[in-house]
C-alpha cells in the first residue's frame, strides 16, 4: 500500500473533524479545527492511500510553528490503515516543513497509554522529556498522562 502526503487549508476543517473522530475516543469539532486553522504558524496535512486512480483520505496532521519550535497538535490515522506506513509518511511530511518554516526543534504530546504513537514518535528521534499528569481523559473519564516528547531538527 502507498500513501501521499498533501497540504491541506481550513476549507479541509470538517473532513478533519470527521477523521478525528474515527482516530479518536472524543474527535474535535470542525468549528475548533477552524480556531486551530487560523492560529499564526499553523498548518495541516492529510495522508491518503494510493490506489489506481483514486485516493482517498486515510489520515491527518495539524502543526503550528512558531518561536524556533514545531508543535504536533494532533495527528491520527483511521484505525483500519495503522501499521501500513502512514503515520511514518506524515511525520517526515511534518519534519520537512517545520524545517522550511524555521524551527528548530519540534515538540509533541502522547497519551502514556498509547504505546503504537510512543513507538512511533521514537521512531521519528523524539525523546521524552517531561509528563503532564492527569493531561488527557479516556473513553471512561479515567485521567491518563501525557508524555511530553521533543527532538531536535538539526541534522
Amino acid at each position: 500500500m502507498s500513501f501521499k502526503v498533501s497540504s491541506a487549508d481550513s476549507v479541509f476543517c470538517a473532513l478533519f473533524a470527521r477523521l478525528h473522530g474515527l482516530c479518536f475516543s472524543k474527535g474535535w469539532s470542525e468549528d475548533a479545527f477552524m480556531s486551530l486553522m487560523a492560529m499564526p504558524g499553523a498548518f495541516a496535512l492529510l495522508v491518503s492511500r494510493v490506489e489506481t486512480e483514486n485516493t482517498a483520505p486515510v489520515g491527518f496532521a495539524l502543526a503550528r510553528v512558531g518561536g524556533g519550535e514545531c508543535e504536533i497538535i494532533t495527528l491520527g490515522v483511521q484505525p483500519e490503515h495503522r501499521g501500513a506506513g502512514a503515520a511514518a509518511c506524515l511525520m517526515r511530511a511534518i519534519t520537512s516543513r517545520a524545517g522550511e518554516l524555521g524551527a528548530a526543534e519540534m515538540l509533541l504530546e502522547v497519551a502514556d497509554d498509547n504505546p503504537a504513537a510512543i513507538a512511533l514518535y521514537q521512531s521519528a528521534a523524539f525523546e521524552p522529556v517531561g509528563r503532564r499528569k492527569d493531561y488527557y481523559r479516556g473513553p471512561d473519564g479515567r485521567p491518563i498522562d501525557a508524555i511530553v516528547m521533543r527532538r531536535s531538527l538539526s541534522f
